[in-house]
């Protein structure tokens, strides 16, 4: 986007403006110095736990990722390494490339697009013929790693991750169950003084470019952190951006709007979700732009919420298939099911920004990427190995250190700012 100085405007209006932000324009080289490489066949993580790292991954993870058919994952950016491990029903499965397509269900974790997947502006090239389903053989087993606690700053294990030294730093935060606690209802969810003020001190460091980079749509992280000047904000995973400095929010990756049948298929899912709301007393409906989703925290029988999630992901997966709709994404988070458009990821998006900034000259000098949610996996998995990755929570994941809490994490933030 091009640059737009001066002041943000509060009002959520289409004319307002954020700061100043750089210009972007589509990448014509291989990715930058400074960004680090996306891990190659052999040496990608897959998703790992802490007490029994045999623990089969297919049954600790299939409840809690989304179920998703004709996609395929992402390969690397750097030019000779185009593989990387996806996760299918049997287990780890084999290297493909982004131009093709694969029948079986992977990890929400694993990117993956129907389309040819197009990265800082790259078009990935096609491997060579030899692998599972055309792409590269994968020989080697990845390695299984536990996920670490998260030390203190200053500790020598966060050296490579946070080095000491003067240069732009990314932060990229989630917010629900990461930044704040969870509540019954997502809109009493709000920022607490405690989040208000460590957003304001990290607002305030002009080597920080934070992100909050959240499932919540547009008009709730405008009348909670638009005043947050140095803050993109990232809404509804990746749908929407606002950028300093840009007038009003954007479209991310889809220019032209939704698909025509966007609401045909709305209206399909949220007829089905209605049901689940009448047989489930305490569960409701939110509608985003991008995505429905069914709320099942305040039923008061937990043990009843959970079976009702694991039919209603099943139902999910019946209606999609009877009516031939391709284009979304069905997920199972913390007490949610969410049916959304399928294009609509965090992890692509985090890494392009990062890519932008090094085609720019000024490559971050530290990356931190902290999430909750399955959502988020898609950014720990493809983030490169030098970013401070953390999970919040004890779930399965991708990230390379753990907080028990929302509160620890913010203790954290709180040493980062300082």
């Amino acid at each position: 986007p091009p640059r737009h100085p001066g002041p943000r405007k509060r009002p959520m209006a289409q004319n307002s403006k954020r700061g100043a932000a750089p210009a972007t324009q589509k990448r014509t080289a291989s990715c930058p110095a400074g960004v680090g490489e996306r891990r190659r066949c052999s040496g990608a993580q897959p998703p790992v736990e802490t007490k029994s790292p045999a623990h089969s991954l297919n049954a600790a993870l299939g409840s809690g990722y989304s179920v998703e058919a004709n996609s395929s994952p992402v390969s690397g950016c750097n030019g000779s390494g185009n593989s990387s491990v996806s996760t299918a029903a049997g287990g780890l499965g084999g290297c493909r490339t982004p131009n093709q397509r694969s029948t079986t269900n992977h990890l929400e974790a694993d990117l993956r697009h129907e389309e040819d997947f197009v990265e800082g502006g790259i078009e990935l090239p096609t491997a060579p013929e030899g692998g599972a389903d055309g792409g590269l053989p994968c020989d080697e087993d990845p390695p299984v790693l536990t996920t670490r606690p998260l030390p203190p700053l200053g500790d020598r294990a966060l050296e490579e991750f946070w080095p000491r030294g003067n240069g732009p730093r990314a932060l990229f935060l989630d917010y629900d169950g990461t930044l704040r606690e969870f509540e019954a209802r997502p809109e009493l969810a709000v920022p607490t003084q405690e989040i208000k003020e460590l957003l304001a001190a990290i607002n305030a460091r002009p080597d920080f470019s934070p992100h909050i980079i959240s499932g919540r749509d547009a008009r709730f992280l405008e009348t909670n952190f638009g005043s947050l000047d140095r803050f993109t904000l990232i809404a509804e995973h990746g749908f929407q951006i606002w950028r300093p400095g840009v007038e009003g929010w954007q479209l991310w990756d889809h220019p032209d709007g939704l698909d025509k049948d966007h609401d045909d298929w709305k209206a399909i899912v949220r007829a089905e979700m209605t049901d689940f709301v009448n047989t489930t007393p305490g569960s409701h409906i939110e509608e985003k732009a991008s995505s429905l989703v069914w709320h099942y925290r305040e039923v008061a029988d937990a043990g009843r919420g959970e079976e009702a999630a694991s039919q209603a992901m099943e139902r999910l997966e019946e209606v999609r298939n009877r009516n031939n709709i391709g284009k979304i994404r069905i997920s199972h988070g913390h007490k949610v099911v969410e049916v959304s458009y399928r294009k609509v990821r965090k992890g692509p998006v985090m890494r392009r920004i990062c890519e932008e900034k090094a085609l720019f000259g000024e490559p971050f000098l530290s990356v931190f990427v902290a999430g909750d949610d399955t959502s988020d996996e898609s950014m720990f998995d493809i983030a490169p190995d030098d970013f401070l990755t953390v999970k919040v929570g004890p779930a399965l994941t991708h990230a390379k250190f753990r907080v028990d809490s929302p509160e620890q994490l913010r203790k954290f933030l709180w040493q980062l700012t300082a």
